[in-house]
């Protein structure tokens, strides 16, 4: 077996969807929200956007992208954790999509032990 250090994004995901299949749908449903959120507050999200690494208008873009793939696969990512990881997980998207997972966790979303995996498969630095 990998170690944690050893995995990437996508195997992360695969690993926690395989674990909690009973959180899909809740990270899904927030997910979803965050993006409305961010449609919604565009202007007023742009104008106090502060991240020096990243553009409002890239964290936009990989919004609308995680989107189109939940809008695409809907209930099949809940079925298939690789397919949640690959669609979620894979690239640039996963940068938006692990923030939302780590903000779900953090806001005391989920069980203990979902929120305790979260936080030790997306906020290991080993």
């Amino acid at each position: 077996m990998k170690s944690l250090k050893h995995r990437n994004n996508v195997e992360k995901a695969q690993l926690l969807a395989g674990l909690f299949p009973e959180e899909m749908p809740g990270i899904l449903s927030d997910i979803a929200v965050r993006v409305d959120y961010l449609k919604e507050h565009r202007e007023d999200l742009q104008k106090t956007w502060d991240n020096g690494l990243l553009t409002f208008l890239f964290w936009e873009d990989l919004a609308q992208r995680v989107e189109q793939a939940m809008e695409k696969y809907q209930s099949r990512l809940l079925e298939r954790p690789r397919l949640f990881a690959d669609q979620l997980f894979d690239g640039y998207n996963a940068l938006f999509t692990v923030d939302c997972i780590v903000k779900y966790a953090e806001a005391g979303n989920g069980s203990r032990p979902f929120r305790l995996a979260v936080d030790m498969l997306f906020s290991y630095h080993g």
